[in-house]
Formats: structure tokens, sequence, C-alpha cells
């Protein structure tokens, strides 16, 4: 049998702090000797430093403010990355947010790490660049990595910039985001080639320390692919997945251990509830999200009873 894998789990959180130590205490408690590593984004609430520490819940500090979809949000995730890199001698790290929470038993999980033959669980589907014609619509995930973006002033000068960039498409193009209205221009270039084509796959994955090394020393060595997607939208559901994704010495899953639930035409997954239970303990994902213990308590008590009883 494989020896033990050194996991970190890092998660990183913005709200529901309650809900955070809960999944802080569940992973300790499942897996004692993990190191549990916490980005909390404290702007709009705290965590309980003390109960965290009981814990030995590392945290990544200061705290980098994070904006959803925007460069922020992946910077954010390269910093924690690089922490962990310079901090810790773990084998796996499971990428996390304050609302996940385990649906199989940690040593199960673990478990079955230590005996994959993969160096990444992630999610990575190529994205084939925009066309330039009017007649043929933009893809989604084109038009946020293909495209230069800058979010537009408030008051009327925004408003008559997003006028005439609503105009000019496909070589201009639009987004409201939960900071305001964007509006992206076609990119001249891209670091995208034969052999890095872009990718793009959901923002929590699972991955081998060498895959973490992979990403780290790639954007060191070429600088430009991060400079480019500082200009991009939603970066985090791509520059991860494009390197792992190009990389010929890697072996990629492509199933990234997660359960969700996803109303047409929503942005993020939808909170589950104990009606949810039987889909998604059947799933065999390690982890679902979203969970709002404000929403529905009971079915995050339902999986602890069922799955992180002793």
């Amino acid at each position: 049998m494989p020896d033990a894998p050194r996991i970190a789990y890092l998660i990183t959180s913005y709200t529901l702090p309650e809900q955070v130590l809960r999944l802080a205490e569940t992973l300790r408690r499942g897996s004692p000797r993990a190191l549990i590593a916490l980005h909390h984004d404290d702007r709009r609430c705290a965590v309980d430093v003390p109960a965290l520490d009981v814990l030995g819940v590392r945290r990544v500090e200061p705290p980098s403010p994070v904006e959803w979809g925007e460069p922020s949000q992946l910077e954010m995730v390269l910093r924690c990355l690089e922490w962990l890199l310079e901090r810790s001698d773990f084998d796996w790290v499971v990428l996390l947010s304050g609302q996940d929470y385990p649906i199989r038993p940690l040593v199960d999980i673990e478990r079955a790490l230590a005996g994959s033959g993969f160096d990444a669980f992630i999610e990575a589907t190529r994205v084939e660049p925009p066309a330039l014609s009017r007649l043929v619509p933009v893809d989604e995930f084109a038009s946020r990595y293909f495209y230069r973006w800058r979010k537009l002033p408030p008051g009327a000068p925004g408003r008559t910039l997003l006028a005439i960039a609503a105009r000019a498409r496909p070589l201009l193009s639009v987004r409201s985001m939960p900071s305001g209205d964007w509006v992206g221009a076609r990119a001249f270039r891209t670091p995208f080639r034969p052999g890095f084509e872009c990718h793009r796959g959901s923002d929590w994955f699972t991955l081998r320390r060498r895959a973490v090394d992979a990403v780290v020393a790639l954007l060191r060595a070429k600088p430009e692919i991060l400079d480019h997607y500082r200009q991009t939208l939603i970066p985090t559901e791509s520059l991860v997945q494009t390197v792992l994704a190009s990389d010929p010495a890697l072996r990629i899953s492509g199933d990234y251990r997660r359960f969700t639930v996803w109303r047409p035409g929503d942005a993020r997954p939808r909170v589950l509830g104990c009606d949810d239970l039987p889909d998604m303990l059947a799933s065999g994902a390690d982890f679902a999200r979203k969970f709002d213990q404000t929403v529905d308590r009971a079915v995050l008590d339902e999986i602890d009873r069922r799955v992180h009883t002793a």
C-alpha cells in the first residue's frame, strides 16, 4: 500500500466565517496530519483566529483583497500556491472554497490520491479562438481569454463607452461583473500557440506537487503569460488549466472531483440542500459545493452523520 501522502488543504474564503471554521474542523478531524491553510479576505467579516489556531490552521497573511472573476482572484490563488511551496513539504494540494465540504471520508480521498497515476485532477477543455465575422457569435470563453478587458468608469462616460462597444462587436465585447461593466477588445497577440492552446475549466482542482511546481516555474520563465491573463476575465478558470494541459510531462485527469448543480444561465452553482444528498453521495466526487448553512444547515449535519462519523 502506498505511503499516506501529505495533503495541503488550501481554503479561500470571504464570507460565512462559522462555516469556514466548520470545514476546517472536519478536515482536521478526518486528516490529523494534513496542512490546512486559509486565505480569508476579511473586508466583509472576520474569522475566529483563536479557534483556527487550536486546529493548527495556518493563515496566508496579509490577506489579499479579492474581487470575484477579476485578476485579483488569480493573483491570490498563485500567491497561495507559492506560499505553500515555500513553507510545506506537501505531496498534494486541494483547492477549496469556504463553501465546499468533503462528501467522502478524508482517509478514502487521501488513499485514492496516494495510489493515483495522475498529477492533476482538473477540468481542462480547449478554447478555440474567436472568428472575426459578425455572423459568427463569439464563444463565452473565447471572449474571456482572447480579449483584453478594462473596467468602465461609472456614470455617463461608462454608459457611452458601453454603447459604442456594443455596436463594435466582434472587435469589442462587453460584460457585466459584480464590480461593474467591463469592455474587452480583441487581442492582437496572445500567448496561445500550437502546443500551448487555451483551455478552460472549473477553478477548483487537486494537484500533485510537481504540477504546482510546473505552473510556478513556467510563469517565472515566461511572465508574458501571466501578463496576458491579468487583462482577461475570470482567469482562474483558464491559466492553471492551460499550463497543465499543455505540459506533456504531466498526467492530467479531466475529473476535478467536485459535485455541483447548475441552473441554466447561472454564473455560479446553486446552493445545495438535503434534497441533493442522494445524487451528491452517489456521485463519487470528493467534495461538493456550494453550501450555505444560513440557507440549509441540515445538509451539512446529515453529511457529517453519514460520512464523517467515526
